[in-house]
């Protein structure tokens, strides 16, 4: 298909250990990145989410403390591409958690893709209400509606480009299958978190919804991938930082 993965690394998000893998390192405090990723080679730029709005929203918002040097802004990191926040064509999000959607309002020219359900829930949370930023989920029905596409499970967003339902982290959670040259690449969202622990040895993550739904998306994370990509695996910017063909 001709398409590039670039893993742009936004900040970094504070988190509890087990948080990422169950019952593991229970109390050990971790940063991990809170990436976005850019797919050049469609028509226009896409970006899968958007990052946190900063350190001090993420703070105050959910109580987690953030991080975020001068080059990990939005801005900073489309710039190493030649690009701005304006040349964004698609957004597709994973889901609506505060640190996945916090710069939507910079994508103006953006059509943005989220599964009806996310919005819906992100609306009005069961738990962990702290997680939806209010202004953003307030955005997205209002400045940037006319921005907004709602899918309804599975969904081809262009050639090559395709959602896959999963629930489970959340209840209308997805991910993002990409076609390349070399293999299928899987934008796991909050799916997965560390490759090695909870899909090579198949380990749920410490926080979900429903469980069955999260060992059904990590079985088919591993039985589809030939790349897998989580947003918060620190090995994504090593092994891919250069890009991904």
């Amino acid at each position: 298909m001709g398409y590039t993965i670039y893993p742009l690394l936004l900040g970094e998000v504070e988190v509890d250990y087990s948080f990422l893998v169950w019952q593991t390192n229970c109390g050990q405090a971790t940063y991990v990145p809170a990436t976005a990723f850019l797919i050049l080679g469609a028509d226009r730029p896409v970006l899968v989410d958007a990052g946190f709005q900063s350190p001090e929203r993420v703070k105050a918002y959910s109580g987690l403390n953030a991080r975020q040097a001068p080059d990990q802004t939005l801005e900073a990191q489309l710039g190493k591409h030649n690009l701005r926040p304006e040349d964004i064509g698609y957004l597709i999000h994973t889901h609506l958690h505060l640190d996945h959607c916090g710069l939507d309002y910079k994508l103006t020219n953006a059509r943005i893709f989220v599964q009806r359900r996310e919005l819906q829930y992100a609306a009005a949370p069961l738990f962990p209400v702290a997680f939806y930023d209010r202004l953003d989920i307030a955005r997205l029905v209002n400045d940037l509606w006319n921005q907004v596409e709602l899918l309804e499970g599975d969904a081809e967003i262009l050639p090559g480009i395709r959602t896959v339902f999963t629930g489970g982290h959340t209840p209308a959670h997805q991910m993002v299958y990409v076609e390349l040259d070399s293999g299928r690449a899987i934008l796991t969202g909050d799916a997965a978190y560390i490759v090695e622990m909870n899909v090579r040895q198949q380990i749920p993550f410490g926080y979900y919804i429903n469980l069955e739904e999260v060992m059904a998306a990590l079985k088919r994370i591993a039985r589809d991938g030939n790349y897998i990509l989580p947003t918060h695996d620190a090995e994504v910017h090593r092994l891919y930082g250069n890009g991904l063909k």
